[in-house]
């Protein structure tokens, strides 16, 4: 173990020590042809932002939090190469098919976290920097949970329990008539729980995901501390009127490619709906889940009605492109060196594309809706 710790170590300050050496090619021009191209807007997303996620990361989902101290370190080492633009700039220039006549950059959130509302928020007023939000309707201003963090959580507490992590959630999902598949694909699928809850929930409709969480804590029980509020209505209207974009993440934050067609249908219509009805302006903008989709939900999420929707990843698909914007993820541990310090070197790479070489993608983008659902 501590020969791992140390190999790890090691390839993270080579990383680091990479990263410095392309993006100082880049800043001299030595690197410009490689870089993110004036065709491809940079879109950040994050999640949570916090304001300290030492006392929370023992606890919550580590890749959902950001610092705000690391949030403004983001801003400002995009800002010196990027200009800030707001979703709806973003969304008209991608539809005249014209490139950006300098590079730009737009911030996103997924879920609607009050935590954004009171650390986010105040950052990007005082800062002048336009934003957008997607949000899970059917959670605005109520106490429930998110459902990957609840799941989070069950995972957390029975690999903390189980001798055999592995082999228990195996039995327990047979027990359940559900397909083992996602867990047991690969070795690294049940390493954390972390690891384990990204196999499970794109593979499954919602309605089995709750179901695990059932078996999960007739097992293990819940010993659930506070849950992570989520924004109320009266909070995402003072950010509309604040020039923040506000746009649907689904009704109920499902896996859409693991959903049938009528279901899908349902939570990007009733989303959309929904928001408009409280905001009383269109709703154009849509975000999707973990990033999960194929073609079939892209189509459906144009007959919804949206024109743009943002993706997790490069992948697009090429009838829709303003249906399947990239996005870079950020979150707190995601720019930092071996010594967990902020590294502008691979923030810098990161957002110029440069590094790593290239990205690889394991979410859903083949197969249709789950037809045999709902």
């Amino acid at each position: 173990m501590r020969t791992q710790r140390r190999n790890a170590r090691w390839r993270w300050h080579l990383k680091t020590a990479l990263a410095a050496t392309i993006s100082s090619a880049h800043d001299h021009g030595l690197a410009s042809a490689l870089a993110r191209g004036l065709e491809r807007p940079l879109v950040l997303g994050y999640h949570r932002v916090v304001a300290d996620v030492a006392s929370v990361e023992w606890t919550d989902m580590p890749s959902m939090l950001t610092s705000t101290k690391m949030f403004e370190r983001h801003l400002d080492c995009v800002g010196r190469h990027f200009r800030f633009i707001s979703l709806d700039e973003l969304g008209m220039h991608l539809l005249s098919g014209e490139p950006f006549e300098e590079p730009v950059a737009a911030v996103t959130f997924d879920d609607g976290y009050a935590d954004v509302y009171e650390h986010a928020y105040p950052v990007l007023q005082r800062k002048g920097i336009p934003a957008g939000i997607f949000v899970v309707t059917d959670l605005v201003g109520r106490p429930c949970w998110q459902v990957h963090d609840k799941l989070y959580h069950l995972v957390s507490k029975a690999f903390a329990m189980w001798d055999d992590p592995r082999l228990e959630l195996c039995s327990l999902m047979t027990t359940l008539g559900l397909s083992t598949e996602p867990i047991v694909r690969t070795r690294d699928a049940m390493r954390t729980p972390m690891l384990a809850v990204s196999a499970i929930l794109p593979a499954l409709p919602i309605a089995d995901v709750r179901r695990v969480m059932d078996g999960l804590e007739a097992s293990v029980g819940n010993g659930f501390h506070d849950m992570p509020r989520t924004l109320d209505w009266a909070e995402i209207e003072k950010m509309c009127r604040g020039g923040i974009t506000i746009g649907s993440h689904t009704k109920s934050h499902v896996s859409l490619p693991a959903e049938s067609a009528a279901d899908v249908a349902e939570e990007l219509e009733g989303s959309r709906q929904a928001i408009e009805s409280r905001l009383g302006e269109p709703i154009t903008h849509f975000a999707y889940p973990g990033g999960q989709f194929t073609a079939p939900v892209v189509d459906a999420v144009a007959r919804a009605g949206y024109r743009f929707a943002y993706t997790a990843c490069q992948h697009t698909e090429a009838g829709h492109p303003a249906l399947t914007i990239e996005r870079l993820l950020l979150w707190e541990g995601s720019s930092v060196d071996a010594d967990y310090r902020f590294s502008p070197a691979i923030l810098n790479c990161q957002t110029q594309d440069l590094w790593p070489p290239s990205r690889t993608c394991d979410r859903t983008h083949s197969g249709g809706t789950g037809g045999s659902h709902g």
